[in-house]
């Protein structure tokens, strides 16, 4: 009984605006991923106070819990100064020391989001993959229940079902057990792909279907003709800050500038370019550096490229 007056009298401390966002959630959803406390199997700790301090007053000029959403994802280092980076201590930080210790996993970004998102009214939960196809290790993003449906968002990221993620789900193998796409739910019969041995498995559903078909509304929109392969490219050792890399044409036209991933992207964000299927072209680099390139049959050719040493 002391719990239950706990989180009812937490949830009404919510300014006006924040309240009227809560409005037509249903029960479970409310109950499971507003309410709860836990997002996956990082240790408990008391972070509403804390976490809603920094995303109350962000959020209070916002309009719409669509509005807020997307202001939380796309500020989410500028409000808290945390990033991603594989020096982090463990997988899957709590709030707390996620906001303790800056450098954390796309596990600790999920899970800081997701209590962000709690704290300010809007109901979230955690989504991750056992393996990808095209290159190995998991991944965790958030989703938020918002106009009646559950919608992917990001770290970092202005819009919803960012590109990269979506691009590479579209390339799993619906046929592999290990690339499902499992979201925590209470009474699931799957596993989620993250653990902490102190705490009980995390128990979660399969939702790859439904992530299938939104990868597919993605290609449709931002897919490439048949004259044009996806050329996906890392440059090792990551830099710390974004540097430019160009497409280049044989005549020097340059036909896309994108930047690099860095130390603070998660270790399967690529660049990405559109390469067209006939005739060579060049990869310039900083401190103009050429590498050619030439596509080939496959829908998608990675390139994971070794700086040179000098």
């Amino acid at each position: 009984m002391k719990r239950l007056f706990t989180l009812m009298a937490a949830l009404p401390a919510l300014c006006p605006v924040f309240a009227q966002w809560q409005q037509d959630i249903p029960e479970d959803v409310r109950r499971n991923y507003l309410e709860s406390d836990r997002v996956l199997s990082e240790d408990a700790c008391d972070w509403r106070k804390p976490v809603g301090d920094i995303f109350k007053p962000a959020v209070s000029h916002c309009s719409s819990a669509r509005e807020a959403v997307l202001h939380i994802a796309a500020h989410m280092t500028e409000l808290t100064g945390t990033y991603y980076s594989a020096e982090r201590r463990r997988q899957d930080m709590n709030a707390l020391e996620a906001l303790a210790e800056k450098k954390i996993s796309c596990t600790g970004q999920t899970i800081l989001m997701v209590c962000a998102y709690r704290s300010v009214g809007i109901p979230a939960r955690a989504v991750g993959i056992p393996t990808w196809n095209h290159v190995r290790g998991n991944h965790t993003w958030p989703e938020v229940w918002l106009d009646g449906k559950w919608q992917m968002i990001e770290f970092n990221e202005k819009e919803f079902n960012t590109g990269w993620v979506m691009e590479n789900i579209g390339m799993l193998d619906p046929e592999h057990p290990w690339q499902r796409i499992l979201v925590q739910h209470p009474e699931g019969g799957y596993i989620f792909p993250v653990g902490n041995m102190k705490q009980q498995p995390v128990r979660a559903i399969d939702e790859t279907e439904r992530y299938r078909a939104l990868a597919a509304e993605w290609y449709a929109e931002n897919g490439l003709p048949a004259d044009r392969q996806r050329l996906m490219l890392d440059l090792h050792p990551r830099s710390d800050e974004a540097q430019p890399v160009q497409l280049v044409a044989a005549d020097g036209t340059v036909l896309e500038t994108q930047p690099l991933p860095t130390t603070r992207d998660d270790m399967r964000k690529f660049a990405t370019f559109s390469l067209p299927r006939e005739g060579r072209y060049y990869l310039v680099f900083p401190g103009n550096h050429f590498f050619p390139v030439q596509a080939n049959s496959a829908p998608v050719q990675l390139l994971r490229l070794q700086k040179q040493q000098p």
